[in-house]
């Protein structure tokens, strides 16, 4: 059990050594941590290392502060505001955006450092959206988020209880209601505009629904393309066994003629020597 839990930590420890490094490079350390894994026999890990996917640059640079930065600041701030749901939770609110803020900005110095394109606001963002995804957050704090959900965090704090400033002060006597008033006229074109913006929403929407589309397609065609290549490389592995098989009968051969050829030289050389033997036998005369 003790040796089963310690290759479950090591494991972790290595895919977490996956994540951590370039973006770049993360296919190549994920490729050759599962042919760690399949060389020494632990094939299911294998494929599950074998099966993650590459981070977005978003993801990686959240990843990245996760990994390094101030990851146990960020937990405690949304712990203390679940745990002061139902009271006075403006502190607990002001805190979590105050961490939030913080680990965003680690974010971005960590793709700074690596040469990527760093946006603290968009940074920012995305840990409020990994907020609102309890999956999400468990592998921002595992270092390995892979993509950023979409919507959730904001959603997410503005449903947290919010208590008043201070206690309702009385109300005034209500004066009598006033003369209803006209609205002012709309500006000129106003009904245009608002038109060509409505429709400029609707192009939006299609466009994002076929990049989406598009999106779906090409993950698809990856997990196809990654199936191939696992088969590949399965087979790879057949054959690289299979040529080590016979590469030991070929040395096993290769000894065993080497021995025969030995033992030939010698009954050569006996032979030799017995007929050698025979003609000076043969050589002496008879005695008379």
């Amino acid at each position: 059990m003790k040796e089963e839990a310690g290759k479950g930590v090591a494991l972790e420890r290595a895919v977490a050594s996956v994540y951590r490094g370039t973006l770049e490079d993360f296919v190549r350390r994920r490729d050759a941590l599962a042919r760690e894994l399949r060389a020494a026999g632990q094939r299911d890990d294998a494929k599950a290392v074998k099966s993650l996917r590459k981070p977005s640059a978003v993801a990686w640079a959240l990843d990245a502060a996760a990994l390094d930065g101030p990851i146990d600041v960020l937990v405690a701030a949304v712990e203390t505001v679940i745990a002061t749901q139902g009271g006075d939770g403006r502190r607990a609110i002001a805190d979590l955006r105050a961490a939030v803020r913080e680990f965003a900005g680690h974010a971005a110095r960590a793709a700074t450092e690596a040469g990527q394109r760093s946006d603290p606001q968009e940074l920012t963002n995305a840990v409020f959206a990994v907020l609102g995804s309890r999956e999400a957050f468990d592998a921002l704090r595992r270092g390995s988020l892979v993509a950023v959900p979409e919507g959730g965090g904001l959603d997410l704090l503005m449903s947290l209880p919010m208590q008043a400033d201070a206690a309702p002060r009385p109300r005034k006597p209500a004066a009598a209601a006033p003369a209803p008033r006209r609205p002012p006229p709309r500006p000129e074109g106003a009904v245009e505009a608002q038109a060509a913006a409505r429709e400029t929403v609707r192009k939006l929407a299609i466009a994002r629904d076929a990049a989406r589309a598009r999106a779906a397609d090409a993950e698809r065609a990856v997990e196809r393309l990654r199936s191939k290549v696992e088969q590949a490389e399965e087979r790879l592995h057949r054959a690289e066994q299979e040529a080590g098989t016979l590469r030991e009968q070929r040395d096993r051969a290769s000894k065993d003629a080497e021995a025969a050829a030995t033992q030939r030289l010698d009954a050569e050389k006996a032979a030799a020597e017995a007929e050698r033997h025979l003609d000076r036998l043969l050589a002496v005369p008879p005695v008379q």
